[in-house]
């Protein structure tokens, strides 16, 4: 159910990234760099180039006057960066709160995309999504989450997903799956059709468990992080016992002597999960990760599968596919006490290229 534009996103810690996810006509955007994000005052801000230049616009910035030119048809719009407001074909319109510039990008509220650019635009509070449409076409096919589906140049192993998508790449289907054991392991087509904890209620719980450990676990500033930070990892795991907090506390030191500064999100995908057969189930996750500053380029991550010997470009964006594992240690009705295994790893089963 569709509920305000400007819902909160799931947050475990005052300093966790409040990232959404923007859907536009049933295909997720992908932002090269920032990310859609909920203000302090719950806003929904969005870069707002991209955007615009997918629904067809011409998109300018005059650093004089600090101001945003738009342009698509007879539709001019200038926005000015620190107002709340906007100049639509000459006529003044305002908004709750203001244009912004964070790394490099100008952030929009969300209303301006529906107002201004005249798309519809809808806040799905369960999944943190933002869905924008701009038209309707009774022939498509939509999942669940409201993502297009394609039934055309399909994936090799197809059959192993209860649908394709049409914003997702054949390479992230058909990368190979995690170390598993035969006789007991399910594709995601299998899982959804025969296996009752496999419903949306279930699994946009999971997404939020891990796309909140994703927020906190690739966002990492040794000016900032505290045991604030590892409790609120470790509150997103599985805790069978508190060994694994007392490990958190040693990366949050190691991060603070080593001058350690990440950013990065990860995005898992529904429709792309795998039971190993040993009791985890890895949900398929795009990622995009970037080194900002380090000493030493060792243990960058809390991760105990990081690379020794990859060397990692400072300020250089890499992304890839990965296969992050939730489980649980409670049986009967498993589905909403399903969290991130304590062997999480960005480094396990994945691919990783630098971004160009």
């Amino acid at each position: 159910m569709m509920c305000s534009l400007f819902g909160t996103a799931v947050s475990a810690s005052s300093n966790l990234p409040s990232y959404v996810d923007v859907v536009m006509d049933g295909q997720k955007i992908w932002f090269p760099d920032a990310q859609a994000f909920v203000d302090e005052n719950n806003r929904t801000l969005v870069p707002v180039r991209f955007i615009a230049e997918k629904m067809g616009a011409k998109v300018g910035w005059e650093p004089e006057t600090m101001t945003v030119p738009i342009e698509r048809d007879d539709l001019h719009i200038v926005l000015t960066i620190g107002e709340s407001k906007a100049l639509v074909n000459g006529q003044e319109m305002v908004f709750d709160t203001k244009a912004i510039t964070s790394g490099g990008r100008t952030f929009v509220p969300l209303r301006f995309v529906s107002e201004a650019l005249g798309a519809e635009v809808k806040w799905d509070n369960p999944t943190s999504t933002v869905f924008i449409s701009t038209k309707e076409d009774a022939n498509t096919k939509y999942d669940e989450w409201g993502r297009l589906i394609r039934t055309t140049n399909l994936p090799t192993n197809a059959k192993d997903y209860p649908y394709i998508l049409a914003d997702v790449p054949n390479e992230m289907y058909e990368m190979a799956y995690p170390h598993s054991h035969p006789t007991n392991s399910k594709v995601s087509s299998v899982l959804y059709s025969t296996i009752p904890e496999f419903n949306k209620k279930n699994v946009d719980m999971w997404m939020k468990w891990l796309k909140t450990f994703g927020a906190l676990w690739l966002n990492v500033d040794y000016k900032t992080i505290d045991d604030t930070w590892a409790q609120a990892v470790f509150a997103t795991k599985v805790q069978s016992s508190n060994a694994e907090l007392k490990y958190i506390r040693r990366y949050v030191d190691w991060v603070k002597e080593n001058k350690i500064q990440i950013e990065g999100y990860l995005d898992p995908e529904p429709s792309m999960i795998y039971k190993d057969g040993f009791g985890d189930n890895f949900i398929r996750s795009k990622f995009r990760i970037k080194f900002v500053s380090f000493k030493e380029s060792k243990d960058l991550l809390y991760d105990e599968w990081f690379p020794s010997k990859q060397i990692f470009e400072k300020g250089i964006w890499y992304e890839g596919f990965t296969d992050i594992p939730l489980s649980t240690n409670v049986g009967g009705d498993w589905g909403p006490t399903l969290k991130v295994s304590p062997s999480a790893s960005l480094f396990y089963n994945h691919t990783i290229k630098r971004m160009e």
